[in-house]
């Protein structure tokens, strides 16, 4: 928690220049999606409710980084393609991204960057069927509300 603290501090310091900061992971996440993707797509990779990305979509297009055209495959969607605000954004912070990549693994091996990763992956994945799986998590959270009470009744 410490390092995702500290990295998100370094990213806000770098981007609070930059009038979207807040959400430069959706540019990032059409960016890799090859500049064009889907409203459920980003919803689904980021876990945003469909109603708060819609708000965030709208700010992009106002300020010229995004624009929504009609999804021909599903004409219910839209599609949400970058522009070359956008494309000029990603550049800069792909230079960010690798200077703060040099810096961090300026004193790492090969082997020590490759197992930090590894072990990263699969923390993610456990974490993903974790969320997946979390109607357990909410019984249990029922059953403890419950357990309460009736402590406070008792």
């Amino acid at each position: 928690m410490q390092a995702n603290k500290l990295y998100q501090q370094y990213l806000f310091r770098a981007l609070k220049e930059i009038d979207i900061y807040q959400h430069y992971q959706i540019i990032l996440l059409i960016s890799r999606a090859g500049g064009r993707t889907t409203q459920k797509a980003i919803c689904d990779t980021l876990q945003i409710e469909k109603s708060n990305l819609v708000a965030i979509i709208t700010l992009l297009e106002s300020k010229n980084y995004i624009k929504k055209e009609v999804n021909f495959k599903d004409r219910r969607g839209k599609l949400i393609s970058l522009t070359s605000k956008s494309n000029y954004l990603i550049s800069i912070m792909n230079s960010l991204f690798a200077v703060f990549e040099e810096q961090i693994a300026d004193d790492l091996t090969w082997q020590e960057m490759y197992n930090c990763l590894r072990v990263l992956n699969k923390i993610n994945e456990k974490l993903k069927n974790i969320a997946i799986q979390d109607a357990g998590f909410d019984k249990m959270m029922k059953q403890m509300a419950l357990l309460n009470n009736e402590q406070v009744l008792s």
